[in-house]
């Protein structure tokens, strides 16, 4: 997404609003002249240990424990969604051959032993769900829906993560208000994910949702390159672009939500990309599929850089919502 006037997948188009967020930052709010605290809260969905193809993991992934200390190293710390039924004992699970809407996932999964002893490492590293088979909820009964979300918070609760779970991660952002309202109450979660290019405050949240902005990958931007002609549903999203996204306004709260991060440039094989050279040139692919979940880290860690004096950026979701009384 080069041009902010175009829409990526999975957030709504309300960046007039968030860009006017952004001009107000480091205005000083109250009385005194003080300047309210924000926060950044990055958002890994799925949870993939790496990346695939033919199930085997592919060179230029950044796998899961690389994330976690690559957040940590610039003073980030991360809450993960998990499908609980991809998630094995001690085995990590491929999912590459799943037949999934709206496209396979090439991703080999952690093992339940692997999440903790990287939560060991990582005491803040949170998680939460994504159900547990993936089915959109809006095609399924309100007793299937209960069972989706219930189920998953009581195997994520069994393995030692502390209820309730911060939120609820609809599958492909399909969800009713009154779905949200039921899941929150009947099955412990504090928020359902929304999918949305506008910050979090404190009077939003008491909707019952979170806002989360979904980064896309896709093809370059460049129109004179052959990677302009991908078929992709959005164009490579723009590290500028995000940038002025993830700056928040004092007293808001951004959620950035990613998938895999790869690095330099790979032109062959299932996975594509390029990370290298000028920004416009940037892209990741999937020849079979799309690849909007790939994302050059490069991108990714410049966009959150430079964050203003008042972001919060060591807090997980949950800790964030203790903050503000949810």
């Amino acid at each position: 997404m080069r041009r902010l006037s175009l829409r990526p997948v999975r957030s709504c188009g309300l960046f007039v609003l968030c860009l006017a967020a952004v001009a107000s930052v480091g205005a000083p709010t109250g009385a005194s002249g003080a300047t309210a605290p924000a926060y950044v809260t990055p958002l890994i969905a799925h949870t993939a240990w790496t990346a695939t193809e033919n199930c085997q993991p592919v060179t230029g992934v950044v796998g899961l424990p690389g994330v976690l200390s690559g957040h940590a190293g610039r003073g980030f710390t991360v809450t993960g969604t998990l499908v609980t039924s991809w998630i094995k004992s001690t085995a990590r699970n491929c999912i590459e051959n799943l037949a999934l809407s709206p496209f396979p996932k090439p991703i080999q999964l952690p093992s339940w032993a692997d999440l903790a002893g990287l939560r060991t490492t990582y005491p803040s590293f949170d998680l939460t769900s994504a159900s547990v088979d993936y089915k959109e909820l809006t095609t399924l009964t309100t007793t299937q829906q209960k069972a989706e979300a219930c189920n998953s918070e009581a195997t994520i609760v069994s393995h030692g993560v502390t209820a309730p779970l911060p939120l609820f991660a609809y599958p492909n952002n399909k969800f009713t208000t009154t779905m949200n309202s039921m899941i929150r109450s009947q099955c412990h979660y504090v928020l359902g994910r929304r999918y949305s290019g506008a910050a979090n405050t404190p009077s939003t949240v008491t909707s019952g949702f979170l806002n989360v902005f979904s980064i896309n990958g896709g093809h370059c931007t460049d129109t004179t390159l052959p990677c302009f002609g991908l078929s992709t549903r959005f164009p490579y999203t723009a590290s500028l672009a995000l940038a002025k996204l993830f700056h928040p306004a004092a007293g808001t709260w951004v959620v950035p939500q990613f998938y895999r991060l790869v690095t330099g440039t790979k032109s062959s094989g299932r996975l594509q990309w390029n990370c290298l050279g000028a920004a416009s040139s940037h892209y990741t692919f999937d020849t079979g599929g799309d690849s909007t979940e790939l994302y050059c880290a490069n991108d990714y860690y410049a966009a959150l850089a430079n964050q203003p004096s008042y972001v919060v950026k060591n807090l997980n979701i949950r800790q964030v919502e203790k903050l503000w009384g949810l």
